[in-house]
């Protein structure tokens, strides 16, 4: 039987490989505590018990535009010195500072991913999983675990999100809100006077970040073409440890148009309620297949 399995982050956290979001925020607060407080003040990041972020992806959609703007614009209108093109300085200004602000988060992102360390085999030898030969594996991880602990060739591994060490672009990762929860407005108001004032491209520039962060499906599927094309004779699918996240559907709904007549097996968390998974993905499962049954990782054991 010809298989494509699918891994997330599940499938790495179960080969111990500390792969959290919450142990990314640890590596960033040891590492730039200045880069740690600029994310903090500037996103609205969900914490988990340990004040650690939870859901940092997602999250990233979560930007203060406002409030970066307010941080950087330190001109006073009023002041008998002002000039309106000072503002065209704070424009300049603003997206120098978005510029770094994103440039540091995905360098802290790879630096984290490259700094993660693989358990020796040997320690987890009873916990390695059993796969069917010749199969396909869809990683949307960044990292080498089925290569290092499973001896997979990388011409069967697909990176949907680029890998660290075949890297032929950035790691990619960020948030699927189409439009910032307070949106800009309109150039014209219904009565068609405009609304745009001097500082419009300055604010402009300020919400840059939230499009910086948004992860554009449409563009990673194109550039994969080649491997929807070789999905055909695909008899089963198996996901392993994805949480099938609103984000991540779209990928998930290709795949099932591409082999419609597959069978799909999920995986859930082991210590959590099954339940719970098929409530949270009830739209998910339903568009991808009748065929679906749920199991846990250790079901595939070898």
């Amino acid at each position: 039987m010809r298989t494509l399995y699918i891994t997330g982050n599940g499938f790495d956290i179960y080969h111990s490989l500390r792969t959290r979001y919450a142990d990314f925020h640890q590596f960033v607060s040891d590492q730039n505590s200045d880069l740690e407080n600029k994310i903090e003040e500037y996103f609205d990041f969900q914490i988990d018990a340990n004040y650690l972020w939870k859901c940092f992806e997602n999250d990233l959609c979560n930007f203060n535009h406002r409030a970066f703007f307010d941080n950087f614009n330190h001109l006073d209108i009023m002041d008998e010195g002002f000039k309106p093109s000072q503002c065209f300085g704070l424009e300049d200004d603003i997206v120098q500072e978005s510029e770094e602000l994103v440039q540091g988060i995905k360098d802290a992102f790879l630096n984290w991913i490259e700094s993660i360390e693989y358990p020796d085999k040997a320690h987890i030898a009873t916990r390695l999983l059993g796969f069917e030969p010749n199969s396909l594996f869809l990683n949307f991880n960044y990292t080498d675990t089925l290569e290092i602990l499973y001896d997979i060739p990388k011409s069967q591994v697909i990176y949907l999100h680029n890998n660290t060490t075949d890297l032929s672009g950035e790691l990619i990762f960020g948030h699927a809100e189409k439009q910032e929860k307070k949106p800009r407005e309109d150039d014209l108001d219904e009565c068609g006077n405009s609304n745009r004032t001097m500082f419009t491209d300055a604010e402009d520039a300020a919400r840059a970040t939230f499009y910086e962060f948004q992860k554009n499906t449409d563009a990673v599927m194109a550039s994969h073409q080649q491997f929807f094309d070789r999905l055909s004779g695909i008899e089963e699918v198996v996901v392993l440890g994805h949480s099938l996240g609103r984000v991540d559907w779209p990928y998930f709904q290709r795949i099932a148009s591409s082999i419609p007549s597959a069978k799909w097996k999920i995986s859930y968390y082991p210590f959590a309620a099954k339940k719970e998974l098929e409530y949270d993905a009830t739209e998910m499962l339903r568009a991808l297949s009748p065929k679906i049954a749920m199991i846990e990782i250790q079901d595939l054991l070898s």
